[in-house]
């Protein structure tokens, strides 16, 4: 595959735009080289990603099963990925991590977990999350962690959405 359109020079950004890639994880991703075609929307819509994940009020393995879902819902390769990669580096079971392909349950993730990966579930096929779904997620997370977990998930699905309408090419697995 073939991305649709070039990607942007990382040198040619601006030296905030620069400053803030760099705090990703992987700074020189195509997704990003797509993103910086955005211009000067470009640091912002970064600084949003890095600020929610670096104030993040949810877990971190929490927030990964999200969107790792939202990815597989999207039938995003690059984003699932990119986010697999993290939680098989985070010591994250094989199994759970492909149960996410699927509509995972019980057998490998918590009540708490599930509560999570269904809320963004849900956004992504539904938009509006069921009342029963919002329950269960109300028993675990408290607003702050629900509104986080809302706008993780509409943040990857977004980056999804960028990734599969330009054809973001995949980049080599890092090694483990």
């Amino acid at each position: 595959m073939m991305a649709r359109m070039a990607y942007a020079d990382l040198d040619a950004l601006d030296e905030e735009t620069k400053a803030i890639l760099a705090t990703r994880r992987s700074p020189g991703g195509n997704i990003f080289k797509m993103i910086a075609n955005a211009g000067k929307v470009t640091g912002p819509y970064l600084t949003y990603g890095t600020e929610l994940r670096k104030n993040l009020a949810i877990d971190i393995l929490i927030y990964e099963f999200a969107i790792v879902r939202v990815a597989n819902l999207s039938r995003s390769a690059y984003v699932a990925r990119q986010h697999e990669q993290f939680l098989r580096k985070n010591g994250v079971d094989e199994d759970k991590i492909l149960a996410l392909r699927m509509r995972p349950g019980l057998k490998y993730f918590s009540e708490a977990e599930l509560a999570a990966i269904r809320f963004a579930e849900e956004v992504v096929l539904d938009v509006k999350v069921s009342d029963e779904t919002f329950a269960l997620a109300q028993k675990h997370y408290t607003e702050e962690q629900l509104m986080h977990l809302m706008l993780s998930t509409c943040h990857y699905m977004l980056a999804c959405r960028i990734a599969e309408t330009f054809e973001v090419d995949l980049q080599p697995a890092q090694p483990e």
